[in-house]
């Protein structure tokens, strides 16, 4: 038995993160640590029984924080952290969102300790100066916590070699698809990816991709699926694509076939830039990959919002993309999204209409709707809204069987997060965060539950 107890709030969303991070303590930490997962719902009694067995200041909770899923998760988070606090655990949050919001998920969400950006060695730093009784808040960088009346943000963590830390949890048998590469040098003004990340391209060499992949097959697990922004990205840097790192791992994969495992390339959660598929690259994918679908982002159908966007690729570059593939043999998603910000009805005109274009050339598209994400430039922007004559073509393009997505499930939760943004629960800058605390008479954490009281949620 470890001296200290960490449980992690863990879902279908967050799981993946979380399973890379207990992989991390169990590689860092070892024994001293003992490592629990739980619903959401569960959080409250596990937390009273485990301050019970291992005592005040030695349970820590987890939580990944995802932005999409905060508007239904709340609630139980605030329980969840209400309760930590009320009997002596500590609860930390990181993630996506709790990058881009460090002042909510502190103020609002009343977490003790925020890690931010890449959590693998600050949060295993952290959890040894508890482990020691040592000072938790001498952890840097990556970590933000509130200091009487000041916040205190000591900036994002990064690990420079993916290849020091595991992809997944293997005594815990936590197991995930492989990060290949994390961070984007793209920097799509709607991702937090980049923002959150690092806009630079870090890769798990193939040697490590290639032993994680051996041993989940020794577990049994047959079916190999990688997490990289850009499938086709593997190996590059500085964005120009190395093609030369793709083959490789791909051979070096393909032996696994042997012992009946499946490669999963180019699809969730790896999809690819148009820009980076051509006749080269989509025949390398046809003899390396077992999925015969290949999902492709283009986001928009308009030159004119894929350089608002930051995209870096063209309207061209997309059809081109489906083209190649097509002919390589593969089934092709596109990726677009509606109601973004400065889109004009122009603009939407244009990507329906390449949307019909690539239908014609065989494609599926695959619609989303707008989110304003915290820690991006479009962070105060407005949710994404389709207008009705769009929601018609729509679903005439979803009747054909041309489109899938839950673009009106996205609209609800985009207006959800804004409105958790306008209300100030999600607060993004030190200047909405201070505010706050005027508003409410001082720090007195978490504020979620004073400001949701007032509205019906």
């Amino acid at each position: 038995m470890g001296t200290v107890a960490l449980v992690f709030g863990y879902g279908r969303r967050v799981k993946y993160s979380v399973n890379v991070l207990v992989g991390a303590v169990e590689q860092e930490l070892g024994d001293s640590i003992d490592v629990f997962v739980a619903p959401l719902k569960a959080l409250p009694s596990l937390l009273v029984s485990l301050v019970e067995e291992y005592g005040k200041g030695r349970v820590i909770y987890g939580q990944t924080l995802i932005t999409t899923e905060l508007p239904e998760a709340i609630n139980d988070i605030i329980k969840a952290v209400t309760t930590a606090r009320r009997i002596g655990a500590i609860p930390v949050a990181g993630g996506p969102h709790a990058t881009g919001d460090p002042y909510g998920t502190l103020l609002s969400l009343g977490f003790e300790y925020v890690f931010m950006g890449d959590s693998e060695e600050s949060f295993t730093q952290f959890l040894r100066e508890v482990v020691d009784g040592g000072d938790p808040k001498s952890v840097r960088p990556g970590l933000a916590y509130i200091d009487g009346e000041d916040f205190v943000v000591t900036g994002k963590g990064r690990v420079r070699d993916l290849d020091k830390f595991p992809a997944f949890a293997l005594r815990h048998r936590l197991f995930n698809p492989i990060e290949m590469t994390r961070g984007c040098p793209h920097a799509c003004r709607y991702c937090q990816v980049s923002y959150a990340f690092g806009a630079r391209y870090r890769h798990r060499s193939v040697d490590s991709i290639v032993h994680h992949a051996e041993l989940m097959v020794s577990h049994g697990i047959r079916d190999l699926r990688f997490i990289t922004p850009n499938a086709l990205g593997y190996g590059a840097r500085d964005g120009k694509r190395d093609l030369s790192m793709v083959a490789e791992l791909l051979e070096r994969l393909r032996k696994l076939k042997a012992k009946e495992a499946r490669i999963f390339f180019g699809t969730f959660p790896s999809e690819v830039r148009p820009e980076f598929v051509d006749r080269e690259a989509a025949l390398l994918l046809r003899e390396g990959v077992d999925n015969r679908r290949v999902i492709v982002g283009a986001q928009s159908g308009s030159d004119r919002m894929l350089r608002e966007l930051h995209r870096g690729h063209t309207v061209e570059d997309v059809t081109n993309a489906v083209i190649h593939l097509r002919n390589a043999g593969f089934d092709v998603d596109v990726d677009y999204i509606f109601g973004l910000p400065k889109e004009s009805e122009e603009d939407v005109r244009e990507t329906l209409e390449h949307m019909r274009e690539l239908i014609g050339l065989g494609a599926r598209v695959h619609a989303h709707v707008f989110l304003p994400l915290p820690g991006t430039p479009y962070s105060f922007e407005k949710p994404g809204k389709i207008s009705e004559w769009l929601r018609r073509e729509l679903f005439k393009l979803l009747g054909r069987g041309a489109m899938y997505g839950q673009w009106e499930a996205q609209e609800r939760l985009a207006a959800s997060v804004a409105r958790l943004r306008d209300l100030g629960v999600i607060i993004i800058t030190r200047r909405r965060a201070q505010e706050l605390i005027s508003r409410f008479g001082g720090i007195n954490v978490p504020l979620a539950p004073k400001i949701l009281r007032c509205v019906k949620w």
